[in-house]
């Protein structure tokens, strides 16, 4: 049972208890505990059960009899005589079934002791009707509308309306209303709705002012009644309203109207001045228990749209709560987080977080960490607070995921050292191919002088092709140094990745090397053709490069996400897994005759673009290079 249901249940002045469907009592309050012990001789001790209690067999067989007819859903009334202590007392038994997804689960019964009247008075009936807030899970409108029609069907009434002090304090405004079916429901809500009362004005507000009962025994005969027109089209005469107090303060006025005149007597008053109360105090419960449950809703949504992995724990590392994003970092729901510790293995980021809460656990200070993990880098924060809701001290750990940032800033570096490369090669290569063209203007005149002399030819040849080799690294290393900006405009990476590919299909067609192509259509980003062309064409060659004849060279290109991932894979040797972190550095090769300067170019280009480019191994053997651009459009 939560804390209200028990605070309810001990703030009634009656015999009160909770019964399960195989007849065994769950709880109680004080005065049945009192009322058994008297019967028994012996204090009960929940749970207990009914046979227990009551050992009689016509008294048990009754029991049991008022069980299962609440148990079918109805609610009961009825009347029990017991002699207790030598004499006989009557009682008023209300019982009232809890409903759980349709079906009854549990039962709340209240005994009235009303032996010092020759019958029970229609007001107590009021008192035994509030008790069922106490089973009622719906919303606090829901369950006022209960008990107002028991109230008035009980009673003899045929309308009530529950008046509720608005925000601003200085207005009553009608909160639940009920009739009776055969009043014109439509139109007197419609009326009801408009009104407001303020203090000291009409039936409600007078029970405001007056802070007790206002009673009206026919309201024909008030001349000042402002619903005089609603009442005589309705027949209605008398009318009766009470302050809903909580403590000292009204929360709102019970107002009720019936065809009949009806005096009012002293005990009466008294009995709607004890109900106001009681109901009052019931009502100020829920309503402030439905702003905390709202608060908590509003600061939950509000947790949730950090988009920060937040975790609060205990100092040994429980998860007491989480948000969102940290549950999705987790791969778990809410119920799966909490209560695990947040080393939730070994391997990063947990051992981290796991030392950040250690940390902050014992230094009671804040302390910061990073996480380099699989590609992604995290800022992880910690510090502890005390919580005032138990008195705990708790630690708080907000991450945020800086691979952005990380790889931008390594972008920036190597582009900084790329340019500062390029333009040392570039001078180097300019000045590097004067003597090329005047050692190649040599051979050709030295061929013109010795025309008949066939060795002298061939060794010029031999000559002219090493030339040639290494004229074009002069060209390549040119380009490389050359600087060079994006002409950026919307295209289709798909489009020029198949003219590429045809391209390329030539030159693996001379090492006997098949290339299999798998690109989807309308991969639209800002992209520069030409130069992304050119990459492509780098990487393509590379694969064909590293391939046996017979091999194959897989191209792909999907949308992945907000990405468009580009993929090329060999099935040759692969790379040397000493050598990926330095496969896209300027002039590093292991094939004779390389460069160096194809997957440098290609990185050049994506980084440019916005995208990232990695190189691995496949688990099946081969080289993979993967490109992923994001999709920006204008």
């Amino acid at each position: 049972m939560d804390a209200l249901s028990r605070a309810i249940l001990e703030s009634a002045s009656d015999p009160t208890w909770i019964m399960t469907r195989d007849l065994v009592v769950t709880a109680f309050n004080a005065p049945f505990a009192a009322i058994c012990e008297r019967v028994t001789n012996v204090a009960p001790e929940a749970p207990v059960a009914l046979d227990a209690l009551v050992h009689e067999p016509e008294a048990n067989a009754w029991w049991r009899d008022v069980c299962a007819r609440v148990f079918t859903g109805r609610h009961v009334t009825a009347d029990r005589r017991p002699f207790l202590d030598g004499s006989k007392r009557y009682f008023t038994i209300s019982g009232m079934p809890v409903l759980c997804d349709d079906e009854v689960v549990q039962a709340v019964f209240a005994a009235r002791d009303v032996t010092e009247r020759s019958r029970a008075d229609p007001e107590e009936l009021f008192d035994l009707a509030v008790t069922r807030i106490l089973t009622e899970a719906k919303p606090l409108e829901a369950v006022l509308g209960d008990v107002l029609e028991f109230v008035c069907e009980s009673d003899g009434w045929d309308c009530a309306v529950i008046w509720l002090i608005e925000p601003d304090g200085q207005h009553l405004a009608p909160s639940v209303i009920w009739t009776r079916p055969d009043i014109d429901a439509g139109s007197f809500r419609e009326r009801v709705n408009e009104l407001r009362f303020a203090r000291g004005r009409g039936i409600p507000g007078k029970a405001w002012s007056r802070e007790g009962p206002f009673w009206v025994p026919d309201l024909m005969d008030e001349t000042g009644f402002l619903r005089r027109e609603v009442a005589a089209l309705s027949g209605l005469h008398a009318a009766a309203a009470v302050p809903l107090y909580d403590s000292e303060r009204v929360v709102g006025v019970l107002e009720m109207a019936t065809r009949a005149v009806r005096p009012i007597s002293d005990r009466r008053q008294q009995a709607l001045g004890r109900a106001g109360k009681t109901l009052g105090r019931l009502i100020a419960r829920r309503q402030l228990q439905q702003i905390v449950e709202k608060k908590s809703y509003e600061w939950t949504q509000t947790f949730d749209a950090i988009a920060l992995p937040i975790f609060i724990t205990r100092m040994d590392g429980t998860i007491m709560r989480v948000n969102r994003a940290a549950r999705d970092l987790v791969g778990g729901e809410f119920k799966d987080v909490l209560g695990r510790n947040i080393a939730v293995s070994g391997d990063e980021p947990w051992k981290t977080l796991a030392d950040t809460v250690t940390s902050v656990s014992d230094s009671r200070t804040p302390c910061t960490a990073q996480i380099a993990e699989h590609d992604r880098y995290w800022d992880v924060n910690g510090a502890w607070y005390h919580s005032t809701f138990d008195g705990e001290d708790r630690v708080i750990i907000a991450m945020r995921d800086t691979t952005d940032l990380v790889r931008l800033a390594e972008s920036v570096r190597r582009g900084e050292k790329l340019a500062a490369l390029g333009e040392l090669v570039g001078g180097v290569a300019h000045e590097v191919r004067n003597p090329i063209f005047g050692i190649g203007i040599t051979i050709d005149t030295l061929q013109q002088m010795l025309p008949d002399r066939p060795d002298i030819n061939e060794l010029a040849e031999v000559l002219r092709n090493w030339l040639g080799r290494l004229n074009r690294l002069m060209e390549n290393l040119l380009a490389y140094g050359k600087s060079w900006t994006l002409s950026l405009e919307e295209g289709s990476l798909d489009s020029v990745l198949r003219v590429v590919v045809d391209e390329c299909r030539q030159i693996a067609a001379q090492s006997s090397v098949h290339i299999d192509a798998e690109i989807e259509s309308d991969l639209v980003m800002l992209l520069d053709a030409h130069r992304l062309g050119h990459a492509f064409e780098n990487l393509i060659i590379n694969a064909i490069q590293h391939s046996s004849m017979q091999q194959r060279v897989q191209v792909a290109a999907r949308r992945d996400g907000g990405f468009v991932t580009f993929a090329v894979r060999d099935h040759g040797p692969g790379f040397n897994p000493a050598d990926l972190h330095r496969i896209f550095e300027p002039f590093f090769t292991k094939r004779r005759g390389g460069t160096g300067l194809g997957l440098s170019i290609a990185q050049r280009v994506v980084d440019e673009h916005g995208g990232i480019i990695t190189a691995g191994n496949s688990p099946d053997g081969g080289a993979v290079i993967t490109v992923r651009f994001p999709v920006f459009s204008l």
